[in-house]
């Protein structure tokens, strides 16, 4: 199935890096947003050649590695959704979750970043953008010396669990290239199963209609994971999915829902920089338990849970655990 659909050539890499804490860190409500924005801030001050005040006009947008990363543009030469303007980000903020929002000098913070396709390459620029923070902090009351930490190590995650170093704090080397994901290594052990529970781990922002769903369907979940692996395929990975989405789609609307505890928290803030204002995200989060789940979207419900699903997935949002009962 994979090599027929076009999944096979989707990859990525999943890195791990550990910052010693110094000082006092506190990352607010939304822990990966706000190492996301530190981590793009950094890297453009680092790599922007023309200082221009936004990326939006900038000719060197599409191969300037912070327009690519945190700006994406769609490709000029394009081949597949040339009419999709909404490009997903390379990669994910999987970690820090939620609930790990204040740290204490002495303890260690975990960053963990899931590369798409190019943005394997360019894992030595986000480690320099990591290491330049060190001086500048991060998170809330840097002005007064909060925030600081030393990035003490950096491991890239095999699929068997092992883990391999890429970069040396004592030289500051990145030092080998990083090892990739591939669907078929991920899905290589996994057995279909009729009934599932899904468990949100960060919020889930999935629209239908143009509105947040605020009550999951199996139909409506499986339409946002079938969107954004074929976005994540035609921008990253170069290739079209041949899926039969409509087929796909009408099985997915005989799954039954056998318990629903899922509720929708909109307690959370992030800061935009860009947009300077505060902004609410809201999302479903709890678990729910779907019955009759057809064996063929279970491989893409597992990518999806790998990759995350939905809105501001970018910011650690739309992680999920799927769970075969």
């Amino acid at each position: 199935m994979l090599n027929e659909t076009g999944l096979a050539r989707l990859r990525w890499s999943v890195v791990r890096f550990e910052l010693a804490v110094s000082s006092p860190v506190d990352l607010g409500d939304l822990p990966a947003s706000t190492v996301r924005g530190a981590l793009g801030a950094a890297l453009r001050r680092m790599v922007c050649i023309t200082r221009l005040p936004a990326c939006t006009d900038c000719p060197f947008r599409w191969p300037c590695i912070y327009g690519y990363l945190f700006e994406t543009p769609p490709p000029p030469d394009g081949r597949y959704l040339r009419g999709l303007q909404d490009v997903p980000r390379p990669y994910v903020v999987r970690r820090p979750g939620l609930e790990e929002r204040r740290f204490a000098p002495g303890e260690r913070l975990t960053v963990e970043l899931r590369l798409v396709g190019r943005a394997r390459m360019y894992l030595p620029y986000l480690t320099l953008a990591l290491v330049r923070l060190e001086e500048n902090g991060l998170g809330r009351g840097r002005r007064e010396g909060g925030g600081r930490f030393r990035l003490a190590s950096a491991h890239a995650l095999r699929t068997d669990g092992s883990l391999q170093q890429v970069y040396d704090a004592a030289t500051r080397q990145v030092l080998a290239e990083v090892p990739e994901w591939s669907a078929a290594e991920l899905l290589a052990d996994e057995q279909p199963a009729e009934v599932a529970r899904l468990r949100a781990i960060a919020p889930l922002r999935l629209k239908a209609q143009g509105r947040l769903v605020r009550q999951l369907t199996f139909r409506v979940l499986l339409r946002s994971v079938l969107s954004r692996l074929s976005s994540l395929a035609a921008f990253h990975a170069e290739t079209e999915l041949k899926l039969d989405y409509a087929g796909l789609l009408r099985r997915a609307e005989a799954v039954r829902v056998r318990e629903d505890r899922m509720q929708w928290r909109d307690d959370l803030q992030r800061y935009s920089g860009r947009q300077r204002t505060t902004m609410r995200q809201g999302g479903l989060v709890g678990e729910i338990i779907f019955e009759g789940v057809p064996p063929e979207t279970w491989p893409l419900l597992r990518l999806g849970a790998e990759l995350h699903v939905g809105h501001s997935t970018v910011m650690g949002l739309g992680a999920y655990e799927l769970l075969p009962l």
